[in-house]
């Protein structure tokens, strides 16, 4: 790999002082670093789940984003 690429990498990542952005950029980089695909590790009954919650989104079968605003917020006080 290009050692100049890993450096303007690098310095970019040395410029970002926000955490939040730094830990997006750290989820966005380990799924590009990883070889697995994470649908790989489910079991049968996870995948199911992820097919229905597909043709959910599919058919437009979705909450707004204030009502899951609201659902995480109260999944987080659990």
């Amino acid at each position: 790999m290009s050692k100049a690429v890993k450096t303007k990498i690098y310095q970019l990542l040395d410029g970002i002082e926000n955490e939040a952005v730094l830990n997006q950029v750290m989820e966005d980089v380990a799924f590009y670093a990883t070889k697995t695909d994470i649908v790989d590790q489910l079991a049968p009954g996870q995948l199911k789940e992820l097919d229905k919650a597909i043709k959910e989104a599919d058919n437009k079968e979705t909450i707004s984003w204030s009502d899951f605003k609201k659902e995480m917020k109260e999944w987080k006080k659990k």
